[in-house]
């Protein structure tokens, strides 16, 4: 099984779609454009109601005001980790043989999101004798809900993306919504994150209630942009594969593992270079303690973030037009390993250097990484076995999970200590990330036979 181009049809005049495009037929340029704006109002809402709860700014700033240590800070982000990767393999079994992806798609984020309106309640409540503890249940279940939603819809997600846009078009769909909610979600943290939590009138718990109460907003406007969303139709004649038996499932991902060395070379790559969310949650807490900064500046660090995804994604999307989709994942990884470095040189210096470390994350773990090594598949999977290699590459993805909480473990029992004067978290990131660096620099423009 490899990822060789789909056999090549006549495109269709007034179409979206170029020679070799096996969906031609599908895409109008009506239909394009109405799908362009209502993806963008997707990705748009998702990424600002994101901005207003940041995994890696903001969230781990309220976990540690609910009592939570180092340990279940890491955990926490585990947990949502795995609830997004670790089912995806399962839904790829049937999601091929729906002649329709979005009603799954629309329900399943009905019912992990609508549970997060119950959210801003629940942190009002962490001001009362008990409350912080429940209030931290209640942030890990929810968003811990929410992620595996988030996961269980990717699979119908990515399969409508795909089917809507030509590979360059996708392309520049990804790097275009990128630039657009850079912008907006530098704009959310600074004018608005960061204004919630220096608000003396939204003392403790209110400002992230109020937080919580836009993040929850937000994703509803994601899920209405997803229900305008027009689904491209087969072409007449054109049936969705029949739902293989589960041994034979079995047998195809096992072969895929088995016989596709470009596709273990990505995902040991893509293990590898994630490391860095072993420290990712952590920054925030360092900066934090060794410049005693308030929680306002945790926006700050996010607008930073933002401003790194709408500067270095773009960067990565023209690399990949010019030099291939797997140079795009190298230049990922090199943002990777430079992030714990930056995060050494400038923690010693200034606080305002220390921002570098976001600018880095946010153009590198996340929705770089995503967006890199998906579209390497998106270009060079075949139609069949799309949906099974996206799912497997997250299903392959499940055991990096362990990462935020190992990274956790490292702060509580050594508390930053350091390796020849130099924080052992970060040292020992950069180790890890740069092997990932080594095996990308292996992964071929397209695969070839074993």
């Amino acid at each position: 099984m490899q990822f060789d181009a789909p056999p090549a049809v006549q495109a269709v005049p007034g179409s979206d779609a170029a020679p070799g495009d096996a969906h031609a037929g599908w895409r109008t340029n009506a239909v394009v454009r109405r799908n362009l704006f209502a993806l963008t109002v997707d990705v748009t809402a998702f990424a600002i109601g994101m901005a207003f709860l940041d995994e890696n700014a903001v969230l781990p700033l309220l976990c540690r005001r609910l009592g939570a240590s180092g340990v279940v800070i890491g955990a926490f982000a585990a947990i949502r980790f795995l609830g997004f990767n670790g089912l995806q393999v399962a839904v790829a079994w049937f999601a091929p043989s729906l002649r329709r992806q979005k009603p799954a798609l629309i329900a399943i984020c009905a019912a992990t999101r609508g549970p997060l309106l119950l959210l801003p309640f629940a942190l009002m409540r962490a001001t009362m004798s008990s409350g912080r503890h429940q209030a931290l249940v209640a942030v890990v279940i929810l968003l811990s809900l929410w992620a595996l939603g988030d996961g269980l819809g990717y699979v119908f997600w990515m399969e409508i993306v795909a089917r809507a846009f030509t590979d360059k078009t996708r392309g520049r769909f990804f790097a275009g919504t990128q630039i657009l909610t850079g912008i907006v979600v530098a704009l959310v943290a600074g004018l608005v994150v960061r204004a919630i939590l220096h608000n003396p009138r939204l003392p403790f718990a209110a400002n992230y209630a109020v937080l919580a109460a836009g993040a929850a907003f937000m994703y509803m406007v994601s899920l209405i942009g997803i229900a305008f969303v027009h689904e491209p139709l087969a072409p007449s004649g054109h049936l969705p594969p029949a739902r293989p038996s589960l041994r034979m499932y079995r047998s195809r991902i096992l072969g895929v593992v088995r016989t596709d060395q470009a596709f273990r070379r990505l995902a040991a790559a893509q293990m590898l270079i994630s490391f860095g969310m072993a420290a990712a949650p952590f920054y925030v807490l360092y900066a934090a303690s060794r410049y005693r900064l308030s929680d306002d500046w945790g926006a700050v660090f996010q607008a930073a973030a933002a401003l790194g995804a709408m500067v270095l994604i773009p960067c990565w999307t023209v690399l990949a037009e010019r030099r291939g989709a797997a140079a795009a994942i190298r230049a990922v990884a090199v943002a990777c390993v430079a992030t714990p470095a930056v995060g050494l040189l400038a923690g010693s210096l200034s606080v305002w250097l220390f921002c570098g470390v976001f600018f880095l994350l946010g153009g590198s773990l996340g929705w770089a990484l995503w967006i890199a090594t998906n579209h390497y598949l998106l270009v060079h999977a075949p139609e069949e076995d799309r949906a099974l290699l996206i799912a497997m590459l997250s299903l392959l993805f499940v055991p990096s999970a362990i990462f935020p909480w190992l990274g956790g473990v490292i702060v509580w029992r050594l508390q930053h200590a350091a390796i020849g004067g130099i924080p052992s978290l970060l040292v020992i990131t950069i180790a890890v990330t740069a092997c990932g660096l080594a095996l990308a620099g292996q992964i071929p423009h397209r695969t070839v036979a074993p």
